[in-house]
């Protein structure tokens, strides 16, 4: 029994539903909407038409039959082919207006130059227009009031990019554009919005068909994260010519919009460059294009998901595929719920409609902006008549353009996770820029720790002979070679050795503040320490020049204070040079940034050395005084040093290696100024290779000058502990005075032995003569020797006679007697002015004792035995031989 209650009530419902289904599709009333799609073969953009049209009969089944939606209505459209013309789209829309049934919506089109004058004319038919495939951004709310598009504007294909900056903290970007309405419109709302983002734009760059030269200047302004707005045709040749630039891997990161076909980048029928370098170059390039459909699963207004849509969709296109066929879908959806809306608040809208009444065009519009359901490409809703689409987020990655994420406009939200991950060129995502990192420039802490190190050992070096002159200046060793004289050259060595510790000293050590003092420090230092020094060495060496250069063989008596006056003198006009510097155009602290370089571990850092100079305005003018002044000195003192190479003077025992020491110093500042005005701007180069200089040859001068002086003071010390200098002798080659010295008897030793070798070499060729005379008489014959016998013995014709001298006699020399080691020192010779007159009287012996020479005929006369040994003895009053 109650199984046939069940079958029964079964049945009734049945029936009632079949009943109720009849009662509706009875009652129902066909509503047209006008739609517009480029369909016909060879027609630009026929592939959309064709690609939606499937979509459109599927979702005008799916309204028809849905329960909710227009019950009492079946909705209808009435198509044309515009054939993406815009004459025959503007005729297409006329001949509906005026024939057929009332068009509630215009519903296209896909191609611009056909949507502009349709939704231009529509304005005067009070008709409302939604678009499903056109994105041109020149279709505002406030040039198109009537116009509504299911398909996201260009516009909102900024919206994802500035995100993508955000994500990745690129502030500072470049931009590409094609010169047109469709890519110049959203670049200029794009920079607007940079602009309030706060976000640098370092570059702008568009093109009509050159591209070469827009990218240069993005990469002569070191542009890296580019984001570009042009078509699929000059995509290709951009990638073209960014390989070609090389800006591409690593160091940049495109952003494009990309509203291309499937697989763009393989036709190279439009570019110079092949499949694999064009790939090459878009590798890691993030491209943002439309989403066809959500991929969030929800149910959509049909009651189905995006995926059994797709399903269906698939099944009915056949080979035919456009990308704007879910925005097709959810736009007749759009459409009907906006008549809907209509409907339910004009019940009599079918029967009253009139395009020439306005107030239709009002409720369409608002029940188009009032208009929010779930749609198959996601939610769908319209702001200032435009939808805020979900974006698609691909990148190229290994060829293809992989999906990374998706950005809800709705939302404002960038999702990163629904795709592959983002992959890089390089181990990081690019740098927005080459970092710049200012290397300040200083001296290698080690090579400046050795050197300052050697420069104190110096300076200790100098302060020993410093002790060691002052201690021993009553030696005669030293006091012959004017020991406060010396005082001068050993202070003026520690001052250069201390100049290499300045020349080392940066902001690194010290501060940018104490930069100008320590300019300051080094001009005083070095230039003080080479006048005193050089100075005391240039006036020795003037007066060893003046003694040997005075052609008449005067006495010349230079004293130790008009050396001291030459030093003075050359200091004097340093402090005059280096107070005028500082007073008028005082020291400041200089930059300047050299080559820069790539960081050797970090990509896209570039490292900029940056030195820093002691500068002043009027640098190079007092820089080229002291040039010239220290470089005529040093010319000067190394030709006198040149005309003075072969002298040598035990009495001023240091001559010759002062003469050194100029061509030392000569050298060494010549090299020195060389360097540090070729090789400036290489620090550590320029301090190692003048730091050298300075202190070999600072040492090579204290060498040369004082190392000889020790070892003779300590040999004299040894042999004469007590120092005490024998008395005995007091000859003097003037008279006493106050600053007399020590004679020097190695001088007059050396003096005698020069005489004694000159005497024996003139006794030989007085025996010589005496021998040919000899045999001459011989050959004579005895009558010869008797006539001569006779003359001598008569003293010759009338004159008064002599004694005859025999062959022995007349043979004999007088003997030479054998020098002894003299003990006898001469302790009242009074400084150099009496070893000069020692040499220019020694110089007048040996004269003397070659005009003696001329006739050797007789034996040499005791007077000449009297001044050798008055020589011997050490009375240094002779005359020389006679």
């Amino acid at each position: 029994m109650a199984l046939k209650n069940r079958a029964l009530f079964a049945c009734v419902c049945l029936l009632g539903l079949i009943y109720c289904s009849k009662g509706r599709t009875a009652k129902r009333s066909d509503v047209y909407i006008a739609g517009f799609f480029p369909y016909g073969d060879g027609v630009e953009n026929s592939d959309t038409g064709r690609g939606v049209m499937p979509s459109v009969k599927l979702a005008l089944s799916h309204v028809n039959e849905h329960p909710t939606i227009l019950i009492n209505y079946r909705l209808h459209m009435w198509w044309n082919d515009t054939e993406c013309n815009a004459a025959v789209g503007v005729k297409s829309f006329f001949d509906m207006m005026h024939s057929g049934p009332n068009k509630l919506m215009l519903f296209g089109a896909a191609c611009t130059h056909v949507t502009d004058p349709i939704a231009k004319a529509s304005k005067h038919w009070h008709l409302t227009q939604l678009s499903y495939a056109d994105t041109h951004p020149m279709f505002t709310k406030d040039a198109f009031p009537n116009f509504f598009r299911v398909v996201p504007s260009e516009n909102a294909f900024n919206a994802p990019r500035l995100a993508l900056l955000k994500e990745f903290n690129w502030t500072r970007v470049g931009t590409l554009y094609q010169n047109e309405p469709r890519y110049s419109l959203p670049h200029n709302h794009m920079v607007a919005d940079l602009d309030s983002m706060q976000l640098e734009v370092v570059e702008t760059q568009s093109f009509v068909n050159d591209v070469n030269e827009p990218l240069k200047k993005l990469r002569e302004k070191d542009v890296r994260i580019i984001l570009g707005n042009f078509n699929e045709h000059y995509a290709r040749k951009v990638f073209c010519e960014a390989y070609r630039l090389e800006m591409y891997g690593r160091a940049y990161q495109w952003l494009i919009m990309a509203t291309y076909s499937t697989e763009w980048w393989n036709a190279t029928i439009d570019t110079e460059c092949t499949v694999d370098e064009i790939a090459t170059a878009l590798e890691g390039t993030i491209l943002v294009d439309l989403l066809p459909l959500s991929t969030s699963g929800d149910i959509t207004v049909a009651g189905i998901t995006a995926d059994e849509y797709l399903s269906e969709y698939d099944s009915l296109r056949g080979t035919e595929y456009s990308r704007f066929h879910g925005y097709t879908y959810d736009g007749i959806w759009a459409a009907a719920l906006a008549i809907q809306y209509v409907a339910q608040k004009r019940e009599d809208f079918l029967t009253h409609f009139d395009y020439r009444v306005k107030d239709w065009e009002v409720v369409f519009l608002e029940a188009l902006r009032n208009t929010s359901f779930e749609g198959v490409t996601g939610p769908v809703r319209f702001y200032n008549n435009e939808r805020k689409a979900n974006i698609l987020i691909t990148q190229f990655q290994l060829g293809q353009a992989e999906k990374i994420g998706e950005y809800h406009s709705q939302l404002s939200h960038l999702d990163l996770t629904l795709g592959k991950p983002v992959r890089w060129v390089g181990r990081t995502p690019p740098k927005d820029r080459t970092l710049i990192y200012i290397e300040h420039s200083q001296v290698n802490l080690t090579i400046y720790i050795v050197s300052a190190s050697a420069s104190v050992i110096g300076i200790i070096v100098a302060c020993v002979f410093l002790a060691f002159n002052i201690k021993y200046r009553n030696q005669r060793y030293i006091k012959m070679s004017s020991p406060h004289l010396n005082n001068l050259i050993i202070i003026g060595c520690m001052l250069t050795y201390m100049s290499v510790i300045f020349l080392g000293l940066d902001t690194t050590l010290s501060s940018v503040a104490a930069f100008p003092y320590i300019c300051t420090a080094r001009a005083w230092i070095l230039m003080a320490g080479f006048s005193l020094a050089f100075g005391a060495m240039f006036s020795k060496t003037w007066r060893v020049h003046s003694i040997f250069t005075d052609l008449k063989l005067n006495k010349k008596v230079i004293k130790d204070y008009q050396l001291f006056m030459v030093v003075g003198i050359l200091l004097a006009i340093d402090i005059a040079i280096i107070t005028t510097w500082q007073v008028a155009d005082p020291f400041y602290r200089d930059t300047k940034q050299l080559e820069p370089r790539h960081h050797e571990s970090m990509d896209d850092v570039l490292v900029i050395p940056e030195n820093e100079y002691c500068q002043s305005e009027h640098m190079t003018i007092f820089v080229s005084i002291i040039y010239a002044y220290k470089g005529l000195l040093l010319v000067f003192g190394a030709f006198l040093a040149w005309e003075t190479r072969h002298v040598s003077i035990p009495a001023l025992n240091d001559s010759k290696h002062i003469g050194f020491s100029v061509y030392n110093v000569f050298i060494t500042c010549i090299a020195g100024a060389a360097i540090s005005l070729v090789l400036s701007d290489r620090k550590d180069l320029v301090f190692v290779l003048l730091s050298f200089f300075i202190i070999f040859c600072t040492t090579a001068t204290l060498c040369l000058v004082f190392v000889p002086k020790v070892r003779l003071v300590l040999v004299e010390l040894k042999r004469n502990p007590q120092g005490v200098v024998d008395k005995r002798v007091r000859a003097t080659l003037r008279p006493m005075s106050k600053n007399r010295r020590d004679s020097s008897v190695c001088e007059l030793e050396q003096r005698l032995r020069d005489v004694k070798n000159t005497n024996c070499r003139f006794r030989k060729i007085l025996m010589e003569k005496e021998n040919e005379l000899q045999a001459l008489i011989r050959k004579l014959g005895p009558e010869a020797r008797k006539w001569i016998d006779g003359v001598t013995c008569t003293g010759g014709i009338g004159g008064d006679s002599e004694p005859i001298l025999s062959d022995t006699a007349r043979l004999s020399a007088p003997p030479v007697r054998r020098e002894m080691p003299s003990t006898t020192e001469v302790t009242e010779l009074t400084s150099v002015d009496s070893v000069t007159s020692t040499h220019v009287e020694m110089d007048s012996s040996m004269v003397s004792v070659q005009s003696t020479t001329i006739a050797p005929s007789l034996p040499p006369k005791k007077k000449s035995m009297k001044s050798l040994t008055q020589i011997q003895d050490g009375v240094v009053q002779s005359t020389g031989l006679v």
